[in-house]
């Protein structure tokens, strides 16, 4: 039973995460997984509520689930099982499967990866399509919404492409992204979290005035000039070229927020199993809900405006009328990422 759980938590540990944070912390009873948060790894402003934190631990579990079954298991979840510990999310028992499901998005799970580069901007097969669509809730909870129309992505590549606006206009924000930025695969696994640079998939260029532009008395300057919204124009290009874009909206329920995770995590595998790229963007989904609960120190009365108007727009090319937009995500072809994150997978 060991090995068996071993290989699951592995399996689970491999799930995308904030800035690459892995928040999480697991401990073992017999056949029991208890699973707690570490949130304090994650980004103390986009983690509203702890939430960023709670999608990543859904993916954790999906991946699980998707190892647990083809070792001939199945998983019992009970979520906050002690009202006393409060980031003690899940309570995972094994338990034997009578009927073996070899669950064919398993191998997807190591070869699983963010993609940053421009994908080709082609129309998906009918098949691929109807494997993304067919991916659903079964509690209804959890919505997805699809858009394939290229003039719609170009406007929503603009949208979500606000971001990099206020993060980089911001002095707290842009702290913070270059605290999680990692420049070598040493300070990466000495960290044992973070965006390493060359996943960022910059041009030689842009990456040596990265390392000038993390000093804030520069980039207050280099504002003057427009810079911020230089890279967001130029990142809205990257955004916007997707065969493919999608949202996952939702109720304002934590418990929906772990689901959430789980979805897209199933979403990410099968594009990875299609021989497709995924891209999650989150930045201003995340930014928003921190304004809509009123806590707004953190933004100048233009950023709040820049926030609002960038998730209207998404709100409304989707036409979301109820529910929390949290995740966007691109689909699409491409060459294969330039690096990869590194992953602790031993616990």
């Amino acid at each position: 039973m060991e090995e068996v759980i071993n290989k699951i938590i592995e399996a689970g540990a491999q799930a995308p995460s904030g800035g690459n944070s892995q928040p999480w912390r697991f401990e073992i009873q017999k056949n029991v997984i208890f699973i707690f948060a570490l949130p304090e790894r994650d980004h103390p402003i986009l983690n509203f509520r702890h939430r960023g934190t709670l999608i990543a631990i859904g993916a954790l579990l999906e991946n699980m689930d998707i190892a647990a079954h083809t070792m001939q298991k199945k998983l019992n979840i009970q979520f906050y099982p002690n009202e006393e510990q409060q980031m003690l999310i899940a309570r995972v028992e094994l338990l034997p499967l009578d009927i073996f499901i070899s669950d064919s998005l398993y191998d997807a799970i190591k070869n699983r990866n963010t993609n940053r580069k421009p994908f080709i901007p082609e129309t998906l097969l009918i098949e691929q399509k109807e494997d993304l669509y067919n991916i659903r809730d079964e509690s209804r909870k959890i919505k997805i919404s699809w858009i394939e129309d290229a003039a719609r992505i170009k406007f929503l590549g603009e949208a979500v492409s606000k971001n990099e606006i206020v993060m980089f206009e911001n002095k707290k924000l842009h702290r913070l992204f270059f605290n999680e930025v990692v420049w070598t695969r040493e300070e990466e696994r000495k960290k044992g979290k973070g965006l390493f640079i060359k996943t960022l998939e910059m041009k030689p260029l842009d990456e040596k005035a990265m390392k000038i532009l993390k000093h804030w008395p520069v980039m207050k300057i280099a504002n003057k000039f427009g810079m911020a919204r230089k890279i967001a124009r130029q990142n809205s290009i990257t955004y916007a070229s997707a065969s493919l874009v999608g949202v996952i909206s939702l109720r304002d329920n934590d418990e929906d927020f772990i689901q959430a995770g789980r979805i897209m995590e199933r979403l990410w595998l099968t594009a990875t199993k299609l021989g497709l790229s995924f891209h999650l963007i989150t930045g201003i989904l995340f930014l928003w809900q921190r304004i809509r609960a009123g806590e707004k120190d953190f933004f100048s009365k233009k950023h709040i405006k820049i926030i609002e108007q960038a998730y209207a727009a998404i709100r409304d090319t989707f036409q979301i009328n109820e529910g929390i937009i949290t995740l966007f995500f691109r689909i699409g072809r491409s060459e294969p990422p330039s690096a990869y994150s590194y992953k602790n997978t031993k616990f």
